[in-house]
């Protein structure tokens, strides 16, 4: 990953980001460097040659006698102990003369400037723009000390620049096929697992502050040579992963992928796509992060939209293909090529545990980049889907129904007015305002695990810190709240609350723990205007359809919707992202007689406690609340899961399959909607009751042949 991909980059001259300070380097000598080095890349653009000059870097002639001798090297015999003995010894002498070759200097000085140390002592061996320039020009490099001191980072840090190990290949445009299992990582030395082997008093040191006094005492008077040895083994570790990592920021060789925390796989997924040929593939195993990760985006649209993704298969680590990784780690085999006049559709599949998985054809599906844009308009991330049929219904939702919000249309594509304020306060960095006792002048702080699907009463915080569920019984009575572990000052809260333009007394928002096989993926949560969490974002409609709030808040909490999620969410977070990509039906497409239907019942299965009246009395009911009745609340639910199935589109048969895909397509197809939830409810009721009251409500509302 480190080094000269394309040496047209060489023209441009040493970037100034190669002089952005690192661990040890001086910030004064660090600006001054790359004032220096912009001065020369300015002056340097207006040469007749350009950075080009006299070294004909796009040429062959004579400047790869170096490249030369290594086609020599790897064309030697290796087929006894003594020809791959001189091969070796050929390759070795090889690599100490290959610093006087210009074109090796040159991607040598152009990546070594990112690593170098910056301080007053070692300014002088820091390449600019400059010594590229002379260089490249044929002057020459009068500064031994520089070419030693870049020659030597070229060996410790390991630089490869691949226009020269392969240049004919390059030349021919790729390679024709790559494969290969790169590593999955974090671009991030991490201290621990880096004295795990050296040191154990260091690797097992209770925090990071005591690792640092460790690492400090092995240079510190009268510290033993094995142990200073140890320091600069670990500082020039440390300053080749800072150096890598603005290296591949600041040589904008990886603009897909180079975002965010650097992740070696995704690099590695960007850099394949460069290497192959015209005509030819690449294949590699990678985590299926790099097609459903808002930080990959970029990248799973560039294959997408220019049809270089051929397939992908996704695996579950439930049978340990990979041993030493989590057995619900899912990665995949993704196959790409650079057809630019291929016009199939990719090839998917997820959800495989075993390899014999992979030849059925009911897993398998088609998506084309169009498809794509229609599921995920936002981020064309891929959706994930476990079966043909999951691939096929959702796509048709998504033509019937638009996502929450649209980013391409900014005029029209928020129909709901909705803003996100995803941190109101957050359990960690907040937590100097949190009280354990309530007194005068405190809100309660609701967290994420004590609400549910209508039900803002689901769990309390009981004595010790422990959280339980709330018997039915306990929400009969209308007076009784939730009591929450901490509460914070209402003045704080009121500031945060009036900063985001809102000023009713209730708030809506959704549980961000989840994951796509749980009793429920989307539970959205209506509760009165107090201190939340991090781990409930808040959702605020436009001020024009708060009256219409139970439609949106119903749409959120239908099976449906949550279903259509279910295809996206590939972690145990409900991002934002996410969220925005919903299929939402917009406030104006309901009829009068969808909100005379919708608007009583959502109203009765959140106004359960007097503490919601500012919610009932904006939607103009000014009643006692409704008695909490568990039996009302499933047939309520049942029926609105059964009228946003026919809003969404459906029909009664698409309905069965999204309770259930197995009560239609047989036991052996290889898709689950809600798994558990149907688990639970024969363990509790001795039925699917849930299933049986939906489609009991269908049929009242709009008859078994629909």
């Amino acid at each position: 990953l480190v080094g000269v991909f394309d040496p047209k980059v060489l023209e441009q001259g040493i970037p100034d980001e190669a002089y952005k300070p690192l661990t040890g380097d001086n910030k004064t000598v660090c600006n001054s460097l790359k004032k220096e080095n912009a001065t020369y890349r300015k002056a340097s653009k207006g040469s007749s040659g350009g950075l080009q000059g006299s070294l004909n870097l796009g040429g062959t002639q004579p400047s790869r006698q170096s490249q030369n001798r290594l086609h020599e090297i790897e064309a030697m015999p290796e087929d006894s102990l003594a020809e791959s003995t001189a091969k070796q010894e050929a390759y070795a002498s090889w690599l100490q003369e290959a610093g006087s070759d210009p074109e090796q200097l040159a991607a040598d000085l152009y990546t070594a400037a990112f690593f170098l140390p910056k301080t007053a002592e070692t300014r002088a061996c820091v390449p600019t723009t400059e010594h590229l320039l002379k260089l490249q020009l044929g002057k020459p490099l009068e500064n031994e000390v520089l070419i030693q001191a870049v020659i030597q980072a070229s060996r410790d840090f390991r630089f490869f620049h691949w226009h020269l190990s392969f240049g004919e290949v390059m030349e021919r445009g790729g390679f024709d096929c790559v494969l290969g299992n790169p590593p999955w990582e974090r671009l991030k030395l991490q201290e621990k697992e880096f004295f795990a082997a050296r040191s154990e008093a260091i690797a097992t040191a209770p925090n990071k502050s005591a690792r640092e006094r460790l690492i400090k005492a092995l240079s510190a008077e009268g510290a033993s040579e094995s142990e200073q040895a140890l320091v600069k083994e670990f500082e020039l570790a440390k300053r080749e992963t800072e150096g890598s990592g603005e290296f591949i920021r600041g040589s904008k060789r990886f603009a897909l992928t180079a975002v965010g925390d650097l992740n070696t796989y995704a690099l590695f997924a960007e850099h394949f796509l460069m290497l192959i040929s015209p005509s030819g593939r690449a294949g590699l195993i990678v985590p299926t992060g790099i097609a459903t990760d808002n930080s990959t985006r970029a990248y799973f649209e560039e294959i997408c939209s220019k049809n270089s993704l051929v397939s992908l298969i996704s695996f579950e680590n439930e049978a340990f293909i990979f041993r030493e990784v989590h057995h619900s780690f899912k990665f995949c085999a993704i196959t790409l090529c650079a057809d630019k006049a291929r016009e199939a559709a990719a090839q998917l599949c997820f959800y495989i545990r075993h390899f014999e998985q992979m030849g059925q054809p009911d897993r398998c599906f088609s998506l084309t980049a169009e498809d794509i844009m229609l599921l995920n308009p936002n981020t064309l991330t891929c959706p994930v889907f476990r079966s043909q049929m999951d691939a096929e219904l959702t796509r048709q939702i998504y033509k019937r129904v638009p996502v929450m919000i649209d980013e391409r249309n900014p005029d029209s594509g928020n129909p709901w007015g909705i803003r996100f304020h995803t941190r109101l306060f957050h359990m960690a960095e907040d937590s100097h305002l949190f009280c354990e006792e309530t007194d005068e002048g405190l809100s309660p702080l609701y967290e994420a695990k004590m609400l549910h699907l209508y039900d803002h009463r689901w769990a309390t915080y009981r004595d010790e810190g422990i959280v339980s569920e709330i018997t039915d019984d306990d929400k009969s009575d209308p007076s009784l709240t939730a009591t929450p572990r901490y509460w914070v000052s209402s003045h704080e809260l009121e500031n945060r609350l009036k900063s985001q333009g809102w000023t009713r007394e209730w708030l809506l928002g959704w549980r961000d723990i989840t994951n796509s096989i749980a009793i429920r993926t989307v539970i959205p949560g209506l509760l009165p205007r107090t201190a939340v969490g991090h781990k409930f974002p808040l959702l605020f409609p436009g001020d024009e359809f708060v009256s219409l709030t139970p439609l949106l808040l119903g749409c959120l909490s239908s099976l449906v919707c949550d279903y259509c999620t279910r295809q996206k969410v590939g972690g145990n977070n409900m991002q934002l992202f996410i969220v925005r990509q919903i299929p939402v039906l917009p406030p104006l497409s309901y009829t009068d007689n969808d909100i005379a239907f919708i608007h009583p019942r959502v109203l009765e299965l959140t106004y359960t406690s007097h503490d919601l009246k500012p919610w009932a009395q904006d939607l103009g009911y000014d009643g006692p609340p409704f008695r909490f009745d568990p039996e009302r609340r499933a047939l309520l639910r049942a029926e609105l899961d059964a009228y946003y199935a026919h809003l969404y589109g459906l029909t009664r048969d698409e309905l069965r399959y999204i309770l259930d895909p197995s009560d239609l397509m047989g036991p052996d197809y290889p898709s689950e909607t809600f798994r558990v939830l149907k688990t639970n409810e024969q363990r509790q009721f001795g039925e699917y009751r849930t299933q049986r009251l939906v489609l009991e409500a269908w049929d009242r509302l709009f008859g078994s042949n629909t």
